[in-house]
């Protein structure tokens, strides 16, 4: 990529991009939300036509190639959105890019041998006549997966890629990155996960604000370093918990159960605490999330807030009624209305405090979006700004924000960092401990270990849908809170 530019009406997305990606090799770009990776790349894959500069590939400009072009060119982009249509099967899903045609006719039986191939190479069965929309999040991601890599692939760009996956899983796309790369295809790799740069690159590129200001090769590229190229800045507390004082209980739940996915759940969380459940994608974090909230209905157990039992039935907006927030895992889906505006997402949950004699007031409605944010620090603080077009880690400050303009009692979090750059997770720590701090409670979903570690009062640790050990985080270590997730004991 030689000098590529790129605005999107007064903002510039690149300004001026120089990279160099080696055959072979995997490379990681990093740097924060808004930088620029995604753009660069989705300029790769032929989604976006540079203002300015070319792109090479093989000594060949493939300068604004249209999206099938490129993938003719053997150039696979996953990117950050799951872009699965949910009412076909696994197997059809997987053959959407480059369906089989015959005699100008669709195939589907002649790509079974290659489906099978790829999901045998990725070691993740799936069940190919599946609808692929009542699979797991998980799930979908090795469906786009298999998707990108099931016809030749030269290069794979993956996006974000581990940001719904649990530790194991992501050390299965580890050893399907390196069989790849064995067989001569080169990967670039966005993360926001520094653990998983040291791992899996060759080297490392951080792009801000619109550069790419540093390539280095990985083991010459110490994380201090790497941290404050990435933030132009130093960051001096991560995880800024704040002192609590711990009240009396607030949320207990006792004996829930929902199909094959959890069985017995009892647990609390007490007034002005954070607590974090971990565990393997699929051991019913979610599940225990959404049946508090009302999403999916508990087929036994009892959900007791402020002393006061819920119906087994109860609806979301019965549980709004009675102060439950919650922050989804899947943001763009069901956290925000991707069309509407900053203002008209912050606005969208509690309309009383914007509305005068039941009528919406466009100016209470900005004064109070202008408030959060400001407190927020979204980027950029324009109010009226499309949310889609917001980077990902100021799109999920918003999706925190919403529920901050009222105080609410109890505050369900699936995945809130998932996908979010090292500064943005900083400022939602810090929100977290806004919320603590003011009397209300947290339940937090999160595959991070250290993110668990450095955030949490508590940890409870769930296996297969049951719980399997509760933890304080200064009385254990990483490597012991990775063993319980795996279901193993550790010595104590």
């Amino acid at each position: 990529m030689n000098d590529v530019k790129k605005s999107f009406g007064a903002t510039q997305a690149l300004k001026g991009v120089n990279l160099d990606i080696y055959a072979n090799e995997v490379h990681a770009i990093v740097g924060s939300n808004g930088a620029g990776k995604s753009t660069l790349m989705k300029m790769l894959a032929g989604l976006y036509k540079p203002d300015e500069g070319t792109i090479a590939f093989e000594n060949e400009d493939i300068t604004g190639l249209s999206p099938l072009e490129t993938q003719r060119k053997g150039i696979q982009v996953v990117h950050q959105v799951l872009n699965i249509v949910p009412s076909l099967s696994v197997f059809e899903n997987i053959l959407l890019a480059m369906p089989p045609v015959k005699a100008g006719f669709l195939n589907w039986k002649s790509g079974i041998k290659k489906v099978e191939e790829t999901l045998r190479l990725i070691g993740f069965p799936l069940d190919l006549k599946a609808s692929a929309g009542l699979l797991s999040v998980s799930e979908q991601q090795f469906i786009i997966l298999a998707r990108a890599i099931v016809n030749e692939t030269k290069v794979l760009v993956l996006d974000e890629p581990t940001a719904r996956l649990s530790l194991e899983e992501t050390n299965k796309l580890f050893n399907i990155i390196r069989k790849m790369q064995k067989k001569g295809t080169t990967i670039i790799y966005i993360s926001h996960r520094i653990e998983e740069i040291y791992a899996i690159s060759d080297r490392i590129s951080v792009f801000r604000d619109g550069l790419c200001v540093k390539t280095e090769n990985t083991g010459q590229f110490k994380e201090n370093d790497l941290v404050n190229s990435m933030l132009g800045k130093n960051i001096d507390v991560f995880f800024p918990k704040k002192k609590v004082t711990i009240g009396g209980e607030l949320l207990r739940v006792q004996g829930l159960s929902y199909q094959d996915k959890i069985f017995g759940i009892d647990l609390h969380v007490n007034q002005g605490e954070i607590v974090t459940m971990v565990g393997a994608v699929g051991c019913g974090q979610t599940e225990v999330l959404n049946c508090i909230y009302g999403i999916i209905n508990a087929d036994s157990g009892e959900i007791t807030l402020n002393g006061e039992k819920l119906k087994r039935n109860h609806s979301p907006r019965e549980a709004i009624q009675q102060g439950i927030a919650l922050i989804p895992e899947d943001r763009a889906s069901e956290g925000m209305i991707a069309d509407y505006d900053i203002k008209n997402n912050i606005t969208a949950i509690n309309m009383r405090q914007i509305a005068k004699y039941h009528v919406l007031s466009d100016s209470l409605e900005g004064k109070l979006a202008s408030q959060m944010v400001d407190r927020l620090n979204v980027i950029p603080a324009d109010i009226n700004y499309t949310m889609s077009a917001l980077s990902g880690g100021n799109q999920q400050k918003v999706v925190v924000g919403k529920w901050m303009t009222e105080s609410y009692k109890l505050y369900l979090m699936d995945e809130v960092t998932a996908g979010v750059d090292i500064g943005a997770k900083a400022e939602i720590y810090k929100l977290m401990g806004d919320i603590a701090a003011g009397g209300s409670s947290i339940l937090l979903s999160s595959g991070d270990i250290e993110e668990a570690l450095g955030i949490s009062d508590r940890i409870i640790v769930l296996f297969k849908g049951k719980i399997f050990k509760e933890l304080i985080p200064r009385e254990t270590t990483k490597d012991k809170l990775l063993t319980y997730i795996m279901g193993g004991m550790a010595n104590n």
